[in-house]
C-alpha cells in the first residue's frame, strides 16, 4: 500500500493521467481515512460506552450526546442506511454542543486559577503559620532551574511556568508597558493573529465570558461568585477552609467533565469522519482489511448492547485483530495527506472539471477532524488577512489597556495581582538576557514583603523544580 500511495502522489505531481489519477487519489485517501477512523473509533466508542455505563445519572449531557451518537451509528453502520443531510447536520450539531460546553469549562478553569493563586498566598497568614524564606536562595534556585539546559524553547517554557507563580511587584503602568510592547511584536503581521492573541488575554482574566457561563453549571457559578466576593485581606480560617473545600469540589467537577467531553469529542470526530467517507469505502475496506471488519463488529456489538457487561465474550477477541491496523493505515495517510492542499489548490481546475470539488472539500474537512486538534474549526479557511499596521495595533492596545484598567479597578489588590501574573505568564517573555532574568528574579523575591505570599511561592516553585 505504501508503494501504491507514493506512486500515485508522484504521478499526480508530474501531471500524469490526471483524469484517472485524481479520482483514484480521492477514493484511496477517503478509504484510508474511513479505515483509520473506524478502527480508532471502535476503541474510543467502547471506552466512551464504559464511561457512560459508570455514570450514576444517565441524564447528563455527556450521556445524552453519546446516545444521539449511538443512534447515528445504528442507522448508518448497523442498518446501513444511506447518510443523509439530516445525519450530517446532527453530527455537526453534536460537535458544536461539546465545543459550547468546553468553552464554559475552560472559562471556569481560568477563573479558578485566579482565585487559587490568591488563596495559596494567604493560607500561611490565615493559619498563622508564617515562616521566613531564604529569598536569595530561592532566586538562585529558579535561575539554575531555568538555565539547566541550553535550549531556547525549554528555557522559555520554564520561564512561563515560573511567571505563573512569582509575586507581581510592578506598578500597573509598568504592566501596561509590557502589554504594549508585546502587542508591538504583531505590527505588520496579520490582523487575525492580533485579534486571536488579544482574545486569548481577555479570556484568561474573564473579560470575555462565554455564553452560558452563568447558567450551565449552577454550582460552579456559585463557587465562582463566592470567590469573587471574598475579602481576602480579612479572611478567617473557617472561611478559607470553606472556600478551599468548594474550590476543590469545583475543580473535580471540571476535571471529570473535561475528561468526558474530550473523549466524547474524539468519538464524534471519528464518527463524523466515518459518515463523510462511508459511501465509497464501506464494502471495499470490509473486503480488503481484516482489521476494518473487526472494528465494525466491535462498534455494532457496542451499539446493540445495553451495557458493556452485555457484550458477547468474542467481542474482546476482536481487539486483538485490530492491533497494529491503525498504525499501518496511518503510514498511508501521511503520504497521501502531505500533498492534499497542494493538489486542491494546484489542480483545482482539473478537480472541478472532474466534478470532484465537493469530494476534495470533504477530504479537507476529514483531515481536520483527524488532526491532533480536537476542537479545530472545520469551516475556517486559511487565507492571508489584512496587515496589522501601527494604527490597528495602537487601537487594540488602547482598548485592551482600558478594559484591563476597568477590571483591575473593580477588584481588590490580591485579585488583580493574580490576574496580572496570569497575563504575564501568557505573554512572550519580556526579558532579553540572562542578567535581566536574574535581576527580575532577585527584584520580585526581595521586594515581596508579604511573608505568607513568599512562603506560597517558595513551596509551589520548589515543587515545580523538583518534579
Amino acid at each position: 500500500m505504501i508503494a501504491t500511495c507514493k506512486k500515485l502522489v508522484t504521478d499526480i505531481q508530474r501531471d500524469k493521467d490526471l483524469d484517472k489519477k485524481l479520482p483514484e487519489y480521492a477514493e484511496l485517501l477517503g478509504r484510508q481515512y474511513n479505515c483509520y477512523a473506524t478502527v480508532k473509533g471502535s476503541m474510543n466508542y467502547y471506552t466512551m460506552k464504559e464511561v457512560c455505563d459508570e455514570q450514576d445519572d444517565k441524564n447528563t449531557d455527556v450521556c445524552k450526546y453519546f446516545a444521539l451518537l449511538t443512534g447515528l451509528l445504528d442507522r448508518h453502520l448497523v442498518k446501513r442506511e444511506a447518510v443523509d443531510e439530516d445525519s450530517m447536520e446532527a453530527i455537526a450539531q453534536l460537535r458544536s454542543n461539546v465545543e459550547y460546553k468546553m468553552h464554559i469549562l475552560t472559562a471556569y478553569t481560568d477563573a479558578y486559577e485566579i482565585y487559587e493563586y490568591v488563596l495559596n498566598r494567604v493560607e500561611a497568614a490565615v493559619r498563622d503559620e508564617v515562616a521566613p524564606v531564604d529569598a536569595k536562595g530561592l532566586s538562585e534556585k529558579m535561575f539554575a532551574y531555568v538555565f539547566a539546559e541550553n535550549d531556547t524553547v525549554v528555557i522559555n517554557s520554564k520561564l512561563q511556568l515560573l511567571m505563573a507563580q512569582l509575586p507581581v511587584r510592578m506598578t500597573k503602568n509598568k504592566f501596561y508597558d509590557i502589554v504594549n510592547s508585546t502587542l508591538n511584536i504583531y505590527e505588520e503581521g496579520e490582523t487575525t493573529s492580533v485579534d486571536e492573541f488579544v482574545d486569548m488575554l481577555r479570556s484568561a482574566v474573564l473579560l470575555k465570558k462565554p455564553k452560558g457561563f452563568e447558567t450551565e453549571y449552577p454550582f460552579l457559578y456559585h463557587v465562582y461568585t463566592d470567590l469573587a466576593e471574598a475579602d481576602y485581606a480579612a479572611l478567617t480560617l473557617p472561611e478559607f477552609e470553606d472556600l478551599t473545600k468548594r474550590l476543590n469540589q469545583a475543580a473535580t467537577i471540571i476535571n471529570n467533565e473535561v475528561s468526558a467531553f474530550m473523549l466524547l469529542q474524539e468519538v464524534i470526530n471519528d464518527v463524523y469522519t466515518i459518515l463523510l467517507t462511508i459511501d465509497a469505502a464501506y464494502e471495499k475496506n470490509e473486503e480488503d482489511v481484516p482489521g476494518y471488519a473487526a472494528a465494525l463488529r466491535i462498534i455494532k456489538a457496542c451499539v446493540k448492547a445495553e451495557t458493556i457487561d452485555q457484550l458477547p465474550d468474542e467481542v474482546m477477541d476482536e481487539f486483538f485483530t485490530i492491533e497494529g491496523v491503525q498504525e499501518r493505515v496511518y503510514e498511508s495517510i501521511v503520504i497521501l495527506e502531505a500533498v492534499l492542499d497542494e493538489i486542491r489548490v494546484g489542480k483545482a481546475e482539473q478537480i472541478e472539471s472532474l466534478a470532484l470539488t465537493e469530494t476534495f472539500d470533504r477530504l479537507d474537512k476529514v483531515s481536520k477532524l483527524l488532526s491532533t486538534s480536537l476542537f479545530i474549526d472545520l469551516d475556517k479557511v486559511s487565507r492571508k488577512t489584512e496587515t496589522a499596521d501601527h494604527a490597528y495595533i495602537t487601537a487594540k492596545k488602547e482598548a485592551l489597556v482600558k478594559e484591563l484598567g476597568d477590571l483591575f479597578s473593580s477588584v481588590k489588590r490580591p485579585v488583580y495581582r493574580s490576574m496580572m501574573c496570569k497575563l504575564l505568564a501568557a505573554m512572550p517573555i519580556f526579558m532579553n538576557t540572562q542578567q535581566e532574568i536574574r535581576d527580575y528574579f532577585d527584584y520580585v523575591i526581595e521586594n515581596c514583603k508579604d511573608d505568607s505570599e513568599l512562603m506560597a511561592c517558595n513551596k509551589l516553585i520548589s515543587e515545580m523544580i523538583e518534579e
